[in-house]
């Protein structure tokens, strides 16, 4: 996996597991939708500030957004996982 796709679904996990949607994120990074997306997809070339900004945005330490186990698991979650997210 390359680091964009690491990053990607790692991305996607935590929104998951913190029951955001991509709306809801984008409003918290100030990132654009579009922009949610092509991350979560793994086609953004991030710069380390905005690795930084998505990793505060979940409170966690910027690495973990690199974990291979982690992205493993996001592979498991359904395409859209915003169906499944209750708003807040």
């Amino acid at each position: 996996m390359t680091s964009m796709e690491l990053i990607g679904l790692n991305t996607k996990w935590y929104r998951y597991q913190n029951n955001m949607t991509q709306e809801q994120f984008a409003n918290k990074t100030k990132f654009k939708m579009a922009y949610i997306s092509t991350i979560e997809n793994g086609d953004a070339n991030l710069t380390c500030k905005n690795i930084d900004l998505i990793a505060r945005s979940f409170n966690i330490k910027p690495i973990l957004l690199f974990s291979e186990e982690t992205a493993k698991e996001a592979k498991k979650l359904p395409k859209r996982v915003d169906m499944y997210i209750k708003e807040k």
